[in-house]
C-alpha cells in the first residue's frame, strides 16, 4: 500500500512538472487539454488496478490481467478518438499520448506488484495446505 501511495504521489508530481513544461512549450491554451488527458489517463490507470485487483480476489487471475490491460489501452484510445472530432485541438492527441506513457509506467509497477502479491499469498496458502 504505501508503495502504491509513493508511486501515486511520484506519477502526479511527474504529471504537473510536464504539464508546466507542456504550458511553456505549446502556450496557455494548450493546458486544458493536457488536464484532460491527464485525468482520463489516471481515471482508466485507477479503474485498470480496480478491476485487477477485483478478479484477484475472486480467482481469475488471467482475466483480471488481461481486462487491466485491455481497460489501460482502449480507454485513453477511444477516448482520444472520440474527443478529437469534437474538441478541435491540435495538441489533444500529442497531450494522450503523454500522459498515457507517464502512467503506463506507474501503472505497470503497480500491476506487476500486485501481480507478486497474489502470488506470494497463493503460495503460503499452497504450503499452509500441505502442512496439515
Amino acid at each position: 500500500m504505501r508503495e502504491a501511495l509513493t508511486l501515486t504521489i511520484w506519477l502526479v508530481l511527474l504529471l504537473g512538472c510536464v504539464g508546466v513544461a507542456w504550458r511553456q512549450a505549446f502556450g496557455e491554451a494548450a493546458t486544458g487539454p493536457y488536464a484532460l488527458a491527464a485525468g482520463v489517463c489516471i481515471g482508466f490507470g485507477v479503474t485498470a488496478l480496480l478491476v485487477q485487483e477485483s478478479c484477484f480476489r475472486m480467482g481469475a487471475d488471467f482475466v483480471g490481467s488481461l481486462g487491466s490491460i485491455l481497460i489501460r489501452t482502449m480507454g485513453p484510445l477511444l477516448t482520444v478518438a472520440v474527443i478529437s472530432k469534437f474538441l478541435h485541438e491540435p495538441q489533444i492527441f500529442p497531450a494522450f499520448v503523454c500522459c498515457y506513457l507517464l502512467t503506463l509506467l506507474s501503472e505497470t509497477i503497480l500491476s506487476v506488484r500486485l501481480v507478486n502479491r497474489w502470488d506470494k499469498r497463493r503460495a503460503e496458502r499452497s504450503s499452509a495446505k500441505s502442512a496439515k
